[in-house]
């Protein structure tokens, strides 16, 4: 006799089959997207009587927040940001209380020399605060700054100041002091400007040259005209390096 299973047993309680109950789906409730999509397609069917194939498509805005983008990292400024606006040298003929300053350019500030004629005297300082000083007579102070080609980065050469261009990295700035004739400034490609060696109050003149990153600039200054050497230096903040050979000497 063949075994009916659709019977339910009442003999076996503990045995009897139970049919499960079969899980209903939930139903699908409407999100808000739907909901303006639904909304905006029943606002074009009234407003055109009915929906066409010809209809534009409606545009449905994004339920997702927006969220801010984050800004970026700032980048750091560059030397023609940090740095005020100055006249190119060689677009001012003559430096005076008008106008004080001139800026080199990158190129005029690595290239040849920077020739300085009429000077009495030129001090520098290099990178490493080593400090030094030449007379036109052939006096000098400090310590003398010597680059990898054994020449000097600053001092006096047939009567006239001169820096090393090629090794502009290594100086930190450089102080002319006029003589009696006015100073003349040039680089190779022919630029070049002036300083009274006096103002009209009398005083004298004297050429300040800073490095800024890989620029330098040209800035006129005025000091009393009997001033020394050595308190024009002070004026400056320009104090001597002592040599190693002098300072053992003096110990």
């Amino acid at each position: 006799m063949a075994l009916n299973r659709t019977l339910l047993r009442t003999d076996i309680g503990y045995l009897s089959r139970r049919r499960k109950p079969v899980d209903q789906p939930e139903p699908l409730r409407p999100t808000a997207q739907s909901a303006a999509t639904s909304s905006h397609l029943d606002a074009s069917r009234a407003g055109s009587g009915g929906l066409t194939l010809n209809a534009s498509p409606v545009r449905i805005p994004s339920t997702k927040a927006s969220v801010a983008s984050k800004p970026g990292p700032r980048h750091a400024p560059s030397l023609s940001e940090r740095l005020f606006p100055a006249p190119d040298f060689g677009s001012v003929r003559e430096l005076g209380e008008a106008n004080p300053v001139v800026r080199l350019n990158a190129r005029q500030s690595a290239i040849g020399s920077l020739l300085v004629a009429g000077v009495r005297s030129v001090a520098w300082e290099d990178q490493q605060f080593t400090t030094g000083a030449h007379h036109t007579d052939g006096h000098k102070a400090g310590t003398p700054v010597v680059t990898q080609g054994n020449r000097p980065l600053a001092g006096v050469q047939d009567g006239a100041g001169i820096v090393s261009l090629r090794h502009v990295r290594l100086l930190r700035r450089a102080l002319f002091i006029a003589g009696e004739t006015p100073l003349t400034v040039g680089v190779f490609d022919g630029a070049a400007a002036a300083v009274a060696a006096r103002n009209d109050a009398g005083l004298r003149s004297v050429l300040y040259v800073a490095r800024i990153g890989a620029v330098l600039e040209l800035r006129a200054e005025f000091v009393p005209a009997d001033a020394s050497d050595a308190a024009i230096w002070a004026i400056f903040g320009f104090t001597m390096t002592i040599p190693l050979d002098q300072r053992v000497l003096l110990r």
